[in-house]
């Protein structure tokens, strides 16, 4: 109480000062981790939530550091020999696919470029699309599947390859 009171009689700008300056107490504090990269990843003791407070399941929580490289390089090897062929096939639509040390970039006349790229701290793959806009995926009953939206990054791909190639079967 006698703090409050005292924060009152204070000048705005030093009140804002002074609450920014005043430390949080330990207990209050959320548990984190350090990552690898040098950024602080916060979490609850009590359960893993994705952004929008939904549950994430143990099987996206427990994957390995190994398995995810695993999986996530053989995923986007595929995934480049795949859109390699299309690229092939149709070289005016689409005229560059590259993959570089984990970000692939994709190229796509008449849409623009994407990038897909592993995200190893997350253990996710992140999607730039000029379509669909951003979004991460998870592996999960091994696919890649996007927790915010239940949406898979094959058939997002796939189904944005089509829109462009309607007549042509695209399964990545």
């Amino acid at each position: 109480m006698l703090r409050r009171s005292l924060l009152t009689q204070l000048p705005k700008q030093m009140l804002r000062r002074a609450l920014i300056a005043t430390p949080t107490p330990r207990a209050m504090m959320p548990r984190s981790t350090v990552c690898s990269n040098g950024f602080i990843r916060y979490y609850s003791e009590h359960s893993a939530n994705s952004t929008f407070g939904n549950t994430i399941p143990e099987e996206v929580t427990n994957l390995t550091s190994q398995k995810y490289h695993n999986e996530a390089d053989v995923y986007m090897d595929r995934l480049l020999d795949g859109l390699e062929t299309l690229s092939e096939d149709f070289p005016d639509v689409i005229p560059d696919v590259e993959l570089n040390h984990g970000v692939m970039t994709l190229e796509i006349t008449g849409l623009g470029s994407y990038v897909i790229n592993k995200q190893p701290p997350n253990k996710q793959i992140w999607l730039a699309s000029p379509v669909s806009g951003p979004d991460r995926f998870d592996l999960y009953q091994n696919e890649w599947v996007s927790l915010r939206n239940g949406h898979k990054l094959n058939e997002v791909l796939s189904q944005e390859i089509k829109d462009v190639l309607p007549n042509v079967p695209v399964d990545l």
